[in-house]
């Protein structure tokens, strides 16, 4: 489900550092940024993934609980955000109140300066609400899956089994289907990805009830593989009609 919000936004003038008169985010189009959540003033928000994704008129991102997009405007240092849609996922703890405070701050935004590798957004009055480092998308790690399509729907993983991927630096991918392991070499080369071809284990298993299921449909994923889209804690896998074949959680 998602729900429309509206931020707006009306700048006053002001130039900073940002953009230039009549530049529609010349400096934001094809950048991503990770927010720097420690400086919320909420106790263990250092562990919380927020980012925002600016691609040519369009922006995306992650408030800590749910994700967003929308569209957005710049024109020297005036920024206008929205009308954004956001996911309704219920959170608790730290992570609601770091998207509660990330959501309200988006809301009052209407100018942004970029100092380096440091995004800072601003209300009208110029103070910074929000600032975030700039952030280069990458599949190397160790993540642990949280869904996966096939049979025509997008899955959680079966209970009490792990399906993991860990990308090497020797463009090398390994991990857990469930039941078998995998080995198998990948290319990324921007936002392409290619996996494969992979070779498993073959032990036989079948239980709990949908494992094997599961594994076929895992490393088929895998191997449709197109591109990927990688921001904080997150990593997604698309295929060649745009959908996403796995999402994957960064493990720690």
């Amino acid at each position: 489900m998602f729900a429309a919000c509206t931020i707006a936004a009306c700048g006053s003038g002001d130039e900073d550092s940002a953009g230039g008169p009549g530049r529609s985010g010349g400096d934001l189009a094809g950048s991503q940024w990770l927010l720097d959540t420690a400086a919320l003033g909420v106790s263990g928000a250092a562990d919380v993934s927020s980012w925002i994704r600016f691609d040519a008129d369009r922006v995306a991102g992650d408030d800590g609980c749910n994700q967003f997009s929308g569209s957005y405007e710049a024109d020297g240092s005036q920024l206008t955000l929205g009308p954004l849609a956001s996911t309704q996922i219920g959170c608790a703890g730290v992570a609601e109140e770091v998207a509660r405070r990330v959501t309200s701050a988006l809301d009052s935004v209407e100018r942004y300066a970029i100092s380096g590798a440091t995004l800072s957004l601003r209300d009208s009055s110029g103070a910074d609400v929000l600032s975030y480092r700039k952030s280069t998308p990458g599949v190397e790690g160790a993540w642990k899956v949280t869904s996966v399509l096939y049979g025509d729907a997008i899955r959680s993983v079966v209970a009490g089994t792990d399906l993991t991927a860990a990308f090497g630096a020797d463009e090398r991918v390994s991990g857990s289907a469930g039941c078998n392991t995998f080995k198998g070499p990948y290319t990324a080369a921007g936002a392409t990805l290619r996996i494969g071809p992979l070779a498993s284990t073959r032990k036989d298993c079948s239980d709990p009830e949908g494992i094997a299921e599961q594994e076929r449909g895992y490393l088929k994923a895998l191997a449709s593989v197109v591109r990927f889209e990688q921001a904080g804690d997150r990593l997604t896998l698309l295929n060649a009609k745009d959908q996403m074949a796995v999402t994957l959680a960064r493990e720690r």
